[in-house]
């Protein structure tokens, strides 16, 4: 692809309105010829259908980019809202979008570095091997022969997802829990323009690197010398993504083995450093022949105060303990806002609203090793039904956003464990 990404909000709008007309009419064609059809004829067209809708939609948000597709990421994390042939798309905005050309490329060289990539590097391969929502990733080789990752930013993106929070911001006004959304969208937008400065990303991937403790994951060391606000080079890390993993059809045994490690990654940053690698895509996980787990992609890391660290086991313990005085207590001390209940309002408001979603969230931690296989896999989509319903509860009015991720990067590795079919010890010392 030659062509920049589009960045105001009257072209953005075009070409996603073009997408959607361009489904619509696909859709309104099988309506009127469905009376024709006998019913297996109807179901293969609406499975061919839901491919090319889904390949219309990726195309348009592989050109749009930017917060467009980040939202196609976690979307695709779902593996319960959305038809198979959406998924398996939109799975692809986590590691494979159109890239950008030869000419953009050397233009952005140009720009940052005054050279073009065949005058830094001893070799530069001009097709990308990655490419994401912010950025596209090449292969390159300094001159000392180490082999390199060099992220380049598509252009233009840092606009695109201003106008593009601006759209969304005028529509959630417009919802019943306006509030709650918009609280959100600061949050998102404040991650989101860390991840538009490379520079930002390096020191991330640097403290990471020397802060966290864990042998088994591999981190890329970043090249200063390289990197710029808009480029980022680090050392290339070896592995494959999850699908390229799972084709190999992997052992159970080494199901559980990368699971486990993901799971210990998520509690020794948060309980341990505070802070989360908060962009849990599968395309951020390289899974290596060594048993090692490849950790890439700083661009999204959520920092948490020490009280919130220190009161979420306290909130999950009183769910462990069905204690509806203290899960409402430690809500209102972790930045919930709710109304003053008695001690039976309480109890009423626990039972009937906060109690399902308790039962849903404690239920791998009272199973102590839980399995994410077929055997539960109605688990997450429990969890999607249970979220519902807390989004209806008017005596909740606020939220702090310090859980917006560290919900996210927690049930975004859950999503992960069940297409992993893995197994998975859930107990940790935090839980007392």
């Amino acid at each position: 692809m030659t062509k920049s990404v589009p960045t105001g909000k009257l072209a953005r709008s075009r070409l996603a309105g073009g997408a959607m007309i361009k489904a619509g009419s696909k859709h309104l064609s099988h309506i009127a010829r469905r009376p024709f059809m006998n019913s297996e004829s109807c179901i293969e067209e609406k499975s061919q259908l839901d491919e090319q809708t889904a390949e219309i939609v990726f195309n348009a948000l592989s050109q749009l980019r930017g917060t467009a597709l980040k939202l196609a990421q976690m979307l695709s994390l779902d593996s319960h809202l959305l038809p198979q042939p959406m998924r398996k798309q939109l799975a692809r905005s986590c590691h494979q979008v159109t890239p950008l050309g030869r000419p953009l490329i050397r233009k952005l060289f140009l720009q940052e570095f005054n050279r073009p990539p065949e005058q830094i590097f001893a070799a530069f391969e001009s097709q990308a091997f990655a490419a994401a929502s912010l950025g596209q990733v090449h292969r390159a080789r300094s001159a000392e022969g180490e082999e390199l990752a060099v992220k380049l930013q598509y252009p233009g993106i840092d606009i695109t997802i201003n106008s593009d929070l601006q759209i969304m911001r005028m529509l959630v006004k417009r919802t019943a829990h306006a509030e709650l959304l918009l609280s959100s969208l600061d949050e998102i937008d404040q991650r989101l323009q860390e991840e538009v400065n490379y520079h930002q990303e390096a020191e991330h991937t640097e403290w990471f690197s020397s802060a966290l403790q864990l042998d088994q994951i591999k981190i890329p060391e970043v090249r200063r010398d390289y990197s710029t606000k808009r480029i980022i080079t680090t050392t290339r890390v070896s592995g494959e993504h999850l699908d390229q993993w799972l084709c190999r059809n992997p052992s159970q045994a080494e199901r559980n083995h990368f699971a486990q490690i993901l799971y210990d990654l998520f509690v020794n940053s948060f309980y341990g450093l505070n802070a989360l690698h908060a962009d849990p895509n599968p395309g951020n996980y390289l899974f290596a022949e060594d048993g090692t787990l490849g950790l890439i992609d700083f661009g999204c890391v959520r920092h948490f105060s020490a009280k919130f660290v220190a009161l979420m086991p306290q909130l999950l313990n009183a769910y462990l303990e069905q204690d509806a005085s203290a899960v409402l207590y430690y809500y209102k001390k972790l930045g919930m806002i709710v109304e003053d209940l008695s001690t039976s309002q309480q109890q009423r408001f626990y039972d009937d609203l906060l109690k399902p979603f308790g039962d849903w969230l404690t239920k791998p931690f009272k199973a102590g090793r839980f399995d994410f296989s077929k055997r539960n896999s109605a688990y997450m989509k429990e969890g999607m039904e249970t979220f519902r319903q807390l989004s209806q509860i008017k005596k909740i009015d606020n939220i702090a956003n310090e859980f917006i991720y560290f919900d996210r990067t927690l049930f975004g590795l859950y999503q992960i464990f069940e297409r992993m079919e893995a197994e998975v010890d859930m107990e940790h010392p935090w839980l007392i």
